[in-house]
C-alpha cells in the first residue's frame, strides 16, 4: 500500500514534522484474538477477552494507552496536524503512532505514524 503525507508541512516548534498514513480504516481486534504470547502484554487489561486492540506493523497496541489530542491542559502545544487525530502515543523524543476511530466507529481504526 503506498503510503502519503497527511498533512503536509506539519511544523513542532520550528522543525518539520511529517505525519504518513494510507488512512485505511482496518479491523480492530478482541483480546479473545490476541495470540498467547500477545496477551501477557496487556495483563493489566480486567476484562482482556472483550477489549478492543490493533496491530500495526508488527506490534500490538491498546487504544486505551494513548493521550488524547482533545484540547485541554493535558497537551498544549501539541504539533499541526495532531487535531485531525484522536489519540497519539510516543515511540520515542522523534516519533510514534497516531489513531482516529472514523465516524466514532470502534471496530475499525484509521493509524498513522509521526517523525520530526
Amino acid at each position: 500500500m503506498p503510503k502519503t503525507t497527511a498533512p503536509r508541512g506539519a511544523k513542532l516548534k520550528g522543525k518539520a514534522m511529517e505525519i504518513r498514513t494510507n488512512n485505511t480504516p482496518r479491523a480492530t481486534i478482541y483480546g479473545s484474538e490476541l495470540t498467547p504470547h500477545e496477551r501477557t502484554e496487556f495483563d493489566y487489561v480486567e476484562d482482556l477477552e472483550s477489549h478492543t486492540f490493533f496491530r500495526y506493523r508488527g506490534s500490538v497496541y491498546d487504544p486505551g494507552d494513548f493521550t488524547t489530542t482533545s484540547k485541554g491542559p493535558w497537551n498544549l502545544g501539541l504539533p499541526e496536524g495532531f487535531d485531525a487525530w484522536d489519540g497519539y502515543a510516543a515511540d520515542s523524543m522523534f516519533s510514534g503512532v497516531l489513531i482516529r476511530f472514523p465516524d466514532n466507529d470502534e471496530e475499525t481504526i484509521i493509524v498513522g505514524s509521526f517523525y520530526s
